[in-house]
């Protein structure tokens, strides 16, 4: 039996803005209710694509179609567009910070996906919808406990961000453990 890692393909999101995000999660933390668990700011990202459980074959092959791919984009830059909640404020799982439509970005996540189904990975069929996980709600939490985190979440998606400059696609291992997750990375793969 071969030694499967979780893996996921992702932009790490730039220290500035890791910092401004950690500060607004601070201040919020207080006022949430238990069973809510915050994305710690050093693993903040944009994921492209989740893999789930893979063989070491496939972390070989995918980490070559990675560098396929990113041949044919140059750096570029992001913008931060609002919060919100997955699926909605009415029964939060994902609180969120979006990310401004991006044409680059969008082509990026359509070219990775493409030559991932080649390697009988699974094609995304949900709309690409970027952006950074800042908290996840536990099942057991009333959804009436987290709405009012509602008014300090708009009132953050009006703080000024800075730009993100995206240079390279990070190919992460993903080891659960009960602290939380740990994300290494297999292989990084500079824009050009």
């Amino acid at each position: 039996m071969e030694n499967k890692i979780r893996a996921f393909i992702a932009i790490e999101l730039d220290a500035e803005n890791k910092t401004t995000i950690e500060s607004f999660a601070t201040s919020v933390k207080s006022k949430a209710p238990s069973g809510l668990r915050w994305v710690k700011a050093d693993l903040l990202h944009l994921t492209l694509k989740f893999l789930g459980a893979i063989t070491p074959i496939q972390v070989e092959q995918t980490s070559r179609a990675i560098s396929r791919v990113v041949t044919d984009f140059h750096p570029f830059t992001l913008q931060f567009a609002g919060t919100g909640a997955f699926p909605n404020w009415r029964n939060p799982r994902t609180l969120w910070m979006g990310i401004n439509k991006n044409e680059t970005l969008t082509s990026l996540f359509r070219q990775l996906d493409a030559e991932l189904t080649l390697l009988g990975f699974l094609a995304e069929v949900k709309p690409f919808s970027p952006h950074l996980t800042l908290c996840r709600v536990s099942d057991h939490v009333d959804p009436r406990l987290v709405q009012p985190l509602q008014k300090d979440f708009d009132a953050f998606s009006t703080t000024p961000l800075l730009p993100w400059k995206v240079h390279e696609v990070i190919f992460f291992k993903s080891l659960i453990q009960p602290g939380g997750p740990i994300y290494t990375p297999i292989s990084k793969h500079g824009l050009k």
